[in-house]
């Protein structure tokens, strides 16, 4: 089974087929590139020249942006994953416009 994880903080071997049913049995979970998040704007801020004020803004939608992804998920009857991916697809082609 090594093989089938594609990083190290991933708690589910499978996202799609564990995410199921986590989601079947009304567990919510929390995509771990989504919990990550705040560590990865903090290194970002750190890298531009640390504004903790600016940092901290950032972080602090991760929240909202987690109750987004748990609507969808819950209004389209999909996993929390598969509603992240999607925000996430969305936002890269908005941002590209």
């Amino acid at each position: 089974m090594p093989g089938r994880f594609r990083c190290s903080n991933n708690q589910l071997a499978d996202e799609m087929i564990h995410g199921r049913m986590l989601a079947d049995k009304g567990i919510l979970y929390a995509p771990d590139f989504l919990i990550n998040a705040g560590g990865l704007i903090n290194v970002f801020s750190e890298l531009k020249g640390y504004d903790r004020k600016n940092a901290l803004a950032h972080t602090e939608k991760i929240y909202h942006t987690t109750l987004e992804i748990f609507k969808k998920a819950k209004a389209e009857n999909i996993t929390t994953i598969e509603a992240a991916k999607k925000i996430a697809e969305e936002r890269i082609a908005a941002a590209k416009k």
